[in-house]
């Protein structure tokens, strides 16, 4: 038996190794199914990545419908690069959200392949190359067809699971599922048909898929359309067939997970689209706490995407933690790695600095100089932030029209301006106020975007390609200078970043439209050691205490001027 573990152990490794910078596609075969029926799958190496490398995979669909495209699974699959001999890692098997355009997913992907742990996205029938590209509103057209499909849907992750357990790189007892909005409801409801799931992670799902398919949004007007044409009969006979694939069907296997802390949902708590309502149904069915993301819906819950998907990695790579993760190459790398390395740990810093909290007696620290022209108008400024715990900060800002002067956060807010005044906000005090609450809720959710978009960058930068070419150069002085040309559809935009020889950025030039940035990085510390004194009023001026909203009503006023400078 250990003879033949081994054999088929270097044959894997073989393969997979002549695969790697191949355009031809390598066939596997898994002796072993869910069904007992053998087949056939094919990688084609689509990018080899500095922590892992993508491939397209396809293999048969168990189910066999009239549509010829349609029996043919496509995805890809993300495997951890240079797996030391004798590991192997968890896997996870995603399911795509209703859009189907696979964004979100190799995201997902990304992000657990470069903590390793491989992951594999699947397209849904009639969807991608499954539709020949086409809508697959196509599902819809009639209830057998739609049960069908999603029939069809759970038995092709079946056979995904077949596939990752058939893999000597993978550790057949920590197959996991995943998915978002209609791909959390899949996931879900394939924990109860496949007993080797081990955990599943489900975004924005629910249950009760009738009470879902009649909520009054967009998203849902087909299946409410479906609905219609039916008669009664054929209705009631419809929704009881569809119960079989409800999550809230599934609810001893849910359990069985959640039991074990291998059940984690995450829900938007003004989802739109999910009606929480349905969220806590499945939660209670299932025996799990949600984590509720407050103030965010369907669509803004991308302004989450940092802690979303440190929660994503976390969840599939510990209990118990991994005893490996994936490295660099060491060396001299091309300079698009390079690139690519430098803009990932700035996005990282630069994530930490704007939504992460040092520790006690610690602050994050940034100075820096700017110049700007924009529509013809030219200016200086001077702006030095720095934030600790327990909410406190310290804002320096010297900009045309905003004027020079400080405002904080400590024991109580405060301002300090040019003319040596000093206004501190210790009237009428009410416990658990602060600025941001003044600050416009677009504002508040263009800034948690920025957040978001920055921690995503940090964690799968290599999804910035879809909307970014970069270049790394050396410069004297150890230096290195990364150029990157944003060619998004909604911005176009050039940046050059100058970072010394630890990645630290020292100063850069951004140009988008008729605007141009030059600036200079004065202060760039994190976690560093700060007393809680930092944050006080100067001693040496006469203060004058006021109401305590006044002040951070005129903090939010500044915040607001800075974001709409950035805007």
């Amino acid at each position: 038996m250990l003879k033949k573990m081994l054999i088929r152990s270097l044959i894997g490794w073989f393969l997979l190794g002549s695969l790697a910078g191949n355009a031809q596609s390598i066939s596997f075969k898994v002796q072993k199914s869910y069904n007992n029926t053998a087949f056939e799958y094919e990688l084609k190496e689509l990018e080899n990545r500095d922590l892992h490398t993508v491939y397209a995979i396809a293999f048969p669909s168990p189910v066999t419908t009239p549509s010829e495209a349609n029996n043919t699974v496509h995805g890809e699959l993300f495997l951890p690069n240079r797996i030391p001999e004798g590991t192997n890692c968890p896997a996870v098997v995603i399911n795509h959200i209703l859009a189907g355009g696979f964004d979100l997913e190799r995201m997902m992907c990304t992000t657990l392949a470069n903590r390793g742990v491989a992951a594999m996205f699947l397209m849904m029938p009639y969807y991608g190359l499954r539709g020949k590209h086409k809508n697959p509103s196509g599902i819809l057209e009639n209830a057998e067809r739609f049960i069908s499909s999603v029939n069809q849907g759970i038995q092709d992750n079946r056979r995904a699971v077949d596939i990752l357990i058939s893999r000597p790189d993978v550790a057949a007892d920590r197959i996991g599922i995943a998915g978002g909005s209609l791909g959390a409801i899949i996931s879900a409801a394939v924990c109860g048909f496949e007993p080797r799931i081990e955990r599943a992670f489900l975004l924005m799902g629910g249950g009760n898929l009738e009470k879902i398919f009649q909520n009054p949004c967009r998203e849902t007007e087909a299946f409410r359309n479906l609905l219609k044409k039916l008669t009664d009969e054929e209705r009631a006979a419809f929704l009881l067939e569809l119960k079989r694939f409800d999550p809230l069907s599934q609810s001893q296997a849910l359990q069985r997970l959640s039991s074990n802390g291998k059940l984690k949902m995450i829900c938007a708590a003004e989802d739109e689209v999910i009606p929480p309502a349905c969220s806590r149904e499945l939660a209670d069915a299932a025996h799990c706490e949600i984590i509720w993301l407050p103030g965010v819906n369907h669509y803004t819950v991308a302004t989450q995407s940092g802690f979303i998907f440190a929660e994503l990695a976390d969840f599939f790579s510990s209990n118990p933690p991994l005893t490996w993760k994936p490295t660099a190459k060491n060396g001299d790398v091309d300079n698009e790695t390079l690139g690519l390395r430098l803009l990932a740990g700035f996005f990282r810093d630069l994530n930490l600095f704007l939504g992460g909290v040092p520790a006690e007696n610690h602050a994050h620290h940034l100075g820096m100089t700017v110049q700007l022209a924009a529509n013809g108008n030219s200016f200086n400024g001077e702006l030095r932030l720095s934030r600790g715990t327990q909410g406190c900060f310290k804002l320096f800002v010297d900009i045309p029209k905003l004027g020079q002067g400080w405002i904080s956060q400590s024991e109580f807010p405060w301002l300090a301006a040019a003319n040596n005044s000093l206004f501190v906000g210790s009237k009428n005090v009410i416990p658990g106020q602060h600025c941001g609450l003044f600050i416009t809720p677009e504002q508040r959710m263009k800034y948690q975007m920025a957040v978001g978009i920055l921690a995503t960058g940090a964690m799968a930068p290599e999804m910035l390609k879809k909307v970014a070419k970069w270049k790394a150069t050396r410069e004297p002085g150890n230096k290195t200078r990364i150029a990157v040309d944003i060619n998004y559809a909604k911005f176009k935009g050039r940046l050059h970043l100058i970072c010394d020889q630890n990645g630290k950025p020292e100063s850069g030039y951004f140009h988008a439209k008729d605007s141009t940035a030059t600036f200079t990085i004065t202060d760039w510390r994190l976690d560093s050691p700060t007393p809680i004194s930092f944050f006080s009023p100067p001693a040496e001026r006469q203060s004058q205490a006021v109401n305590q909203q006044d002040v951070l009503q005129m903090t939010a006023a500044v915040f607001e001027r800075l974001l709409e400078t950035v805007n």
